[in-house]
């Protein structure tokens, strides 16, 4: 059961108390992968009156939107798992253009050799890459491709149809534009299943919507809701974890599951979680749930190449998904993407209303907005200093683990990925 007021102030003693900040994905999940090893004394600190972080889904009417984690591939095989346990069907994406045409057909318009061929370039490419970066001192030929904008190790291969599926699978869900993100980041998003599940058109989403998903499996977990944690102090064996009602809990070991410099404002940093602070850019994501009239729903998706290709101006319409029709909420319903810039919330409301405009449709009503914080992007120059080490380096230090965005990208399917490791990682080093 959910729990809002947090009682215990001091650890057993005889098994190891696990206290986790933040109960989205990554806190709920590494619960969860932790109690099905065997510990059961995990406390989870959500500051929001529900779970999922950008999970969120937004009933309207008979109809759910998801504002933020939307599709489940083959590559979410954790959760996908799950999900079968909690007997909850999944519902096809439907049709999607981009510009107009069918994705496939813009694919295929990039240069080079035939996609099943570049297909192929690209996994053997990145194996080699991804198991270089393995070692223990990975070379500094790794460390350069690591750190390169992905753009231009696709350019030195000829992936010209794989450069335009990346407009779709990254920068159309906000992981930055290709001349920008960093070959490690975004050969880790784009695995092969993601690849085989955009090209076979095998994208999935949670028919009663992730956040009840989220909820299913909180539900046997001892989370707190509205639990803000305003300290973190870790001067002494045991670590203390004191929420904004004033009420503290000492544990054995803290899992950050928030943002590093988020984490860092609640407690002294380590020079580790400095660095890691200084080594990433967090970007912005906006999506609007509105009600429009006179656009399209002959299919699902509409994606726009002006807003993905580098150099694009932020705040442009990044895509739209068709999200069904309510006449109580003024019409058909449409889930948009921004990405977020300086624009205030207000600046995007206009930006959407002229781009929707410009494309045939008239916005009617805007029912809600989410401006996420999103997709902790690595300078090119902490990569090639080895950032990724120093972020496997630092696990455990001061009872202290970490997951989420900034170790293990937005995706879901790679953050439950990320947590199964480190569960094990846990269990083996500090729990068993």
């Amino acid at each position: 059961m959910l729990k809002k007021a947090p009682i215990i102030q001091s650890t057993t003693g005889k098994r190891a108390r696990i206290g986790i900040i933040g109960g989205g994905p990554a806190g709920l999940s590494i619960a969860r992968l932790l109690k099905e090893k065997g510990h059961v004394d995990t406390v989870v600190f959500e500051a929001q009156p529900q779970v999922g972080g950008k999970s969120f889904s937004v009933h309207q009417g008979g109809t759910v939107v998801e504002m933020g984690t939307c599709y489940a591939t083959f590559s979410h095989k954790v959760t996908n798992k799950w999900m079968k346990e909690y007997r909850m069907p999944m519902s096809g994406l439907g049709d999607q253009r981009f510009d107009g045409a069918d994705f496939m057909d813009y694919i295929n318009a990039g240069y080079g050799s035939a996609l099943p061929l570049q297909v192929l370039k690209y996994r053997n490419a990145k194996a080699k890459l991804e198991k270089a970066l393995k070692l223990s001192s990975p070379p500094q030929w790794a460390l350069e491709e690591a750190a390169m904008p992905i753009m231009d190790w696709l350019k030195e291969r000829n992936l010209g149809k794989i450069e335009h599926f990346f407009h779709r699978s990254t920068t159309n869900i906000a992981y930055g534009f290709v001349d920008e993100v960093p070959t490690i980041q975004a050969l880790v998003w784009n695995d092969m299943q993601l690849i085989w599940s955009g090209l076979l058109k095998q994208l999935h989403m949670p028919a009663e919507g992730w956040g009840e998903f989220w909820n299913r499996v909180a539900s046997d977990l001892d989370v707190r809701l509205n639990a803000k944690v305003e300290t973190v102090e870790r001067t002494g064996e045991l670590s203390r974890i004191t929420t904004s009602s004033g009420e503290a809990q000492e544990f054995d070991q803290i899992i950050c599951a928030i943002p590093v410099d988020d984490f860092a404002a609640l407690t002294t940093p380590t020079e580790n979680e400095k660095f890691v602070i200084d080594s990433i850019i967090w970007n912005g994501y906006t999506t609007t749930l509105f009600a429009a009239e006179n656009w399209f729903k002959d299919v699902h998706v509409e994606a726009y190449k002006q807003a993905v290709i580098p150099g694009a101006k932020l705040g442009q319409l990044l895509s739209a998904r068709h999200d069904g029709h309510e006449a109580d909420f003024g019409g058909d319903l449409y889930l948009s993407g921004q990405l977020s810039g300086d624009y205030t919330g207000d600046e995007l409301k206009e930006l959407l209303i002229q781009d929707v405009s410009s494309k045939g449709g008239t916005v009617k009503n805007i029912i809600l907005q989410k401006m996420w914080k999103y997709h902790a992007m690595y300078k090119q120059d902490a990569v090639r200093d080895g950032l990724m080490k120093r972020l496997e380096a630092m696990q455990g230090e001061l009872g202290t683990w970490y997951t989420g965005a900034t170790f293990s990208y937005e995706a879901v399917s790679h953050i439950t990925r990320f947590n199964v490791d480190l569960a094990q990682k846990m269990h083996r080093e500090v729990l068993a």
